[in-house]
């Protein structure tokens, strides 16, 4: 036993495997047999994304809309 500290450090670097270990475990008992789960997430989300871009842009088209409405409306109030 010339080493004595070795045995330390092995025996901290199994218990960091077997932590590690672990946590995979769970990860895999969390997402369960969908191995494309962070694909799934990420069409997800992209979806969201685009359907938040359509409502903005359906906003300000609905704006321009009412302010050329509301000119033409002045305009024609103001030619009787």
């Amino acid at each position: 036993m010339a080493e004595p500290h070795n045995y330390r450090t092995v025996g901290y670097s199994m218990i960091m495997l077997s932590a590690s270990l672990v946590v995979i475990a769970l990860l895999y008992l969390a997402i369960g047999d969908d191995v494309l789960y962070s694909d799934h997430v990420s069409k997800q989300k992209q979806l969201e994304y685009k359907q938040m871009l359509e409502e903005q842009s359906a906003s300000q088209s609905q704006e321009k809309n009412l302010s050329v409405n509301l000119n033409e409306d002045i305009s024609m109030q103001n030619n009787p």
